[in-house]
């Protein structure tokens, strides 16, 4: 039986590289040489708690997981419906257990394989965070921004990050403000064209936000409302969830959720009731958004390069999930095999 290696999880921040049977494409599956795998927030709940083992392949006594690759063709399955490639296609896409010298692409969005090819002017390192930013452009999609509008994000981590670029890239006449307690972080979110940032360790948000926007009264409220047209929450924390809903401006303020939570958060419902607000949740994308996140790449619009702040080789997977942990320093770590 050939073998390759991959990073194993045997439990709580326990990440091993070890020989594991090497797959071969399954009928309805694309086999691929990984070249680049990005370090996912998601998969950060996985090394810590063992969480979104629906995203993982089982091993003998463990778990094989990740899903932002990029890589080569190697072998297409005959029912995989993926006629356009042939092996040895730059390619990136989603995949499940692509921390490994080899991954298989199986249909997980849609029925088959969600395999797009990159042009010759798109690294494979670019190319391993088209995923991310897919979330990102589908988030702001989801928002549905008019001219002129402001946006406030909470939490410039990867997914965050992005959705500053995908919305200075596309609707550049809105105003755009990110909150964070990581200052690397908002710098880099300054440098992508957030016209406002605000770490919350040292600004009171909301406080600042009233008095940016105007402040009035909300009927049946505990208290006043800034008038923020939409907020994107990409922090997985239940503070910044509240407070986007308590700066939203009533009536026509949109809330677009796209972080998952380690903890089921409280929220304020009384905020979404009394001020008539739109609430939207996004997870999951399709072929055609993701393309439209390469293009982005492709077409110098957005620039993922300053994003890959940390480099490992497979051997050193641990230190790659314990260096992207320290949100302070770690914008994105890359994985090569």
């Amino acid at each position: 039986m050939d073998t390759m290696k991959a990073a194993v999880l045997y439990g709580d921040r326990d990440l091993r590289v070890v020989d594991v049977p090497r797959p071969r494409a399954e009928a309805n599956s694309v086999l691929i040489r990984v070249n680049n795998v990005g370090v996912c927030g998601t998969d950060l709940h996985t090394y810590k708690l063992g969480m979104f083992k629906e995203m993982c392949l089982p091993q003998e006594q463990g778990l094989l997981f990740g899903h932002e690759f990029a890589g080569e063709v190697v072998e297409i399955g005959s029912d995989s419906g993926s006629e356009d490639l042939r092996p040895g296609d730059r390619v990136t896409g989603i995949a499940i257990g692509a921390y490994a010298e080899y991954c298989n692409v199986p249909p997980i969005l849609g029925d088959k394989p969600l395999i797009i090819k990159l042009p010759d002017n798109v690294s494979f390192e670019e190319a391993a965070t088209v995923e991310p930013l897919t979330v990102s452009l589908v988030a702001v999609q989801r928002a549905a921004l008019k001219g002129g509008e402001r946006v406030l994000i909470t939490g410039a981590g990867m997914i965050g990050l992005g959705c500053v670029q995908v919305i200075k890239a596309l609707h550049p006449d809105c105003e755009v403000i990110i909150s964070d307690v990581a200052d690397k972080r908002l710098e880099m979110a300054r440098e992508f064209g957030a016209d406002r940032i605000v770490n919350v360790r040292d600004e009171d948000l909301v406080g600042s936000l009233k008095a940016l926007t105007g402040e009035a009264f909300v009927f049946y409220g505990s208290g006043t409302t800034a008038h923020i047209d939409v907020a994107i929450e990409a922090s997985g924390l239940s503070g910044p969830l509240n407070q986007c809903l308590e700066v939203l401006r009533p009536e026509t303020g949109r809330l677009v959720g796209v972080a998952l939570y380690e903890h089921k958060p409280e929220v304020d419902f009384n905020q979404i009731v009394s001020k008539n607000l739109s609430v939207t949740g996004t997870l999951g994308y399709s072929q055609e958004t993701m393309e439209q996140a390469l293009n982005l790449i492709a077409e110098g619009k957005v620039d993922r390069k300053p994003l890959i702040t940390h480099k490992y080789r497979l051997a050193e997977a641990s230190e790659a999930f314990e260096a992207q942990l320290d949100a302070a320093e770690t914008l994105k770590a890359i994985i090569k095999p």
